[in-house]
């Protein structure tokens, strides 16, 4: 059986949390542990707005709870219509996980039949030392960034490897291009590499970097133009003169291929080859009239898939 870092760290964070409350004399300080089990999440941007939506939360709770009280006086009654009334409010302000947690604080002032300072106190101290052991315990992140160049390895050299295949279609018009594997080993990798950046992005409380998140989104759009001219590509059939200069420029976007290149060079290169075409005889048949006509779309694709590298490094 595996145990993960989330779960030591949940485990140390609620034993501590009720040793503090017991040494600080708290009464009920293994709801300090529970607050704590609720309170470590999974990464530290979470467990922070988790840990102070309740702190904010349990005063609303408490001022619900006096009214209720002290109209109904401390029966279930009164504390069914702190629910009624505590819960919509705390789902509109998107502290639905506080209602639990808040709650059971709460079920300390109808125990007790009174809300006389102490009491109140209490309970706070209760909630500030489980959230604060968990916010705590979540200041140890594991680095993923590794786990993030991984993934972009990965994903560089899946969709070279797309480039080079087509390539050498064009030179041999007879083999048919099928990269279903390829362009699905291409999107796991892009996933797995956005939740790691998100994670990555999640435990920098005060960072707003999404370079990686958008770096992995921008692959993923050149992934979808490159499964459009692998569908085109087996379509196409025309001599090997004739797409040398498409084949060539694939090959030049292989080799500059990666996270570096800007692709404003590439760019130029495209409407070079346009310019080429330009200069081409017309076809002379129906047949040659549409092949050159998905010549020039699969030219398009190209350049579409050019253009989303340019625009991803004009916008960083």
């Amino acid at each position: 059986m595996k145990i993960g870092l989330r779960t030591v760290k949940t485990v140390i964070a609620a034993t501590l949390a009720i040793i503090l409350a017991n040494y600080m004399g708290l009464n009920a300080p293994s709801t300090a542990g529970i607050i704590a089990i609720l309170s470590v999440t999974n990464t530290k941007k979470s467990s922070f707005k988790v840990g102070i939506g309740r702190i904010i939360a349990l005063f609303v709770a408490i001022g619900i709870a006096f009214i209720c009280f002290q109209l109904l006086g401390f029966t279930p009654l009164a504390f069914g219509l702190y629910l009624l009334i505590y819960i919509p409010i705390a789902a509109r302000a998107d502290m639905s996980e506080a209602i639990p947690v808040n709650s059971v604080l709460i079920t300390h002032f109808l125990n007790a039949k009174s809300m006389d300072k102490d009491i109140i106190i209490n309970s706070i101290l209760l909630l500030l030392v489980g959230v604060g052991l968990a916010l705590i315990a979540n200041l140890y992140m594991p680095n993923v960034e590794e786990k993030i160049k991984k993934n972009k390895e990965n994903v560089d050299k899946s969709i070279k490897l797309l480039l080079v295949k087509m390539s050498e279609a064009f030179k041999n018009p007879f083999v048919a291009v099928n990269c279903e594997v390829t362009c699905k080993e291409v999107a796991k990798s892009i996933d797995e590499g956005e939740r790691y950046a998100k994670t990555h992005m999640d435990n920098h409380l005060l960072a707003r970097d999404g370079y990686e998140m958008s770096y992995f989104q921008m692959r993923r759009m050149q992934l979808l133009v490159l499964e459009d001219m692998i569908s085109l590509i087996n379509e196409i059939d025309v001599e090997a003169d004739v797409s040398k200069e498409i084949q060539m420029l694939l090959v030049k976007i292989y080799e500059t291929y990666g996270e570096d290149n800007d692709g404003v060079e590439l760019k130029k290169s495209v409407m070079q080859v346009y310019k080429h075409y330009e200069t081409k005889p017309l076809p002379t048949t129906r047949e040659e009239f549409e092949n050159r006509a998905r010549l020039y779309q699969f030219l398009t694709e190209i350049q579409t898939f050019i253009d989303i590298k340019v625009n991803f490094n004009t916008i960083q």
